[in-house]
C-alpha cells in the first residue's frame, strides 16, 4: 500500500507521468514549476513536493517532509517556482480523489505567485492531482 503525499507515492506518480501515454498526451506543452505542500499530515507532519514540467515533460519532483508546524508553511516562494499551492491535508486528499472540486476547495487554500502562470498551466496541476488520487494501492 501506498500512503498518500510520501515518498513512495511521488516515486509512483514520476513512473506514471513517465510511463502512461494518455498522461503524456494530456501533458504536452505544460511548462510549469510549482510547489504543493500539505499540511497537517498524519505523524505530525508537513509534506512539500516541488514539481516541474518542461513541455510536459517531469524535469523535478523532489518531496520534503518536517514535523508539523514547520518552516515550509513560512518560507517565501522561491522565484525559481511559478507558484506555491498550501492547503491542509484533508483538503488536499478531498480534492486528488475528486470529493472536492479545486475551486471549491480553494477558500482552504493559500496561493502565491504567479497566478497567470497557474492558470495558464492548470492542466499541469489537475493531472498532477488526478494521478495522485488515483494511484493502485492509495491510502489515506
Amino acid at each position: 500500500m501506498v500512503k498518500f503525499f510520501t515518498k513512495e507515492m511521488s516515486d509512483q506518480t514520476e513512473q506514471m507521468i513517465n510511463t502512461d501515454p494518455a498522461i503524456k498526451t494530456k501533458l504536452k506543452g505544460v511548462t510549469l514549476k510549482f510547489i504543493l505542500l500539505v499540511t497537517d499530515c498524519p505523524g505530525g507532519e508537513d509534506r512539500q513536493m516541488k514539481i516541474g514540467f518542461d513541455n510536459g515533460k517531469l524535469v523535478e519532483n523532489a518531496l520534503v517532509i518536517k514535523p508539523a508546524p514547520s518552516d515550509l508553511r513560512t518560507q517565501p516562494l522561491d522565484k525559481a517556482y511559478a507558484a506555491k499551492v498550501t492547503g491542509p491535508y484533508d483538503v488536499m486528499v478531498q480534492v486528488s480523489t475528486k470529493k472536492l472540486p479545486m475551486l471549491a476547495a480553494l477558500g482552504s487554500m493559500r496561493i502565491e505567485g504567479d497566478m497567470t502562470a497557474l492558470i495558464a498551466n492548470m492542466t499541469g496541476m489537475t493531472t498532477l492531482l488526478d494521478i495522485q488520487g488515483s494511484l493502485p494501492g492509495l491510502e489515506f
